[in-house]
C-alpha cells in the first residue's frame, strides 16, 4: 500500500507539470523593428500601382511642405521619416483635382500609402 501511495503521488506530479510546447513565447509575434523602436520618427512610403504618373506632396500640420516627388506608374518612394505627426498626403496628376489623405502618426509608425489600380489613394491594407 505504501508503494501504491508513492506511485500515485508521483503520477499526480507528472500530470500536473506543464508541457513546454504548450507555453507560448510572448516575443514570437513581435517583429525586430518593434523591439528596437524607441520614439523613432514615423515613416511613410507611397506606392503607385495606378495607371498614371502623379505628383506627390506631403504637408505638415502647418501646411509646410515636408516632401515632394513625381512618381510614375508601378514605382514607389523610399521610406520618408517625418518630423511632424499630423500630415496631409496629396497626390495629383495634370487631368485631375487630386486626392488627399490626412494622417495622425505616432512615433515608430510605418505607414504604407498606395495609389491602387483604379487610381484611388488609400492606406495599404485597408
Amino acid at each position: 500500500m505504501k508503494n501504491f501511495t508513492l506511485f500515485f503521488v508521483l503520477l499526480l506530479m507528472l500530470n500536473c507539470t506543464t508541457d513546454t510546447s504548450d507555453v507560448q513565447d510572448p516575443f514570437v509575434d513581435l517583429s525586430p523593428q518593434t523591439l528596437n523602436c524607441v520614439d523613432d520618427l514615423p515613416q511613410v512610403r507611397i506606392t503607385n500601382n495606378g495607371t498614371m504618373s502623379y505628383d506627390i506632396v506631403i504637408y505638415g500640420q502647418d501646411y509646410s511642405e515636408l516632401y515632394t516627388q513625381s512618381l510614375s506608374s508601378t514605382n514607389d518612394t523610399d521610406w520618408q521619416e517625418l518630423s511632424n505627426n499630423d500630415i496631409i498626403i496629396v497626390v495629383s496628376e495634370s487631368n485631375s483635382n487630386g486626392q488627399k489623405i490626412q494622417l495622425s502618426l505616432m512615433p515608430c509608425d510605418d505607414i504604407e500609402v498606395e495609389i491602387d489600380a483604379n487610381d484611388t489613394l488609400m492606406i495599404s491594407g485597408e
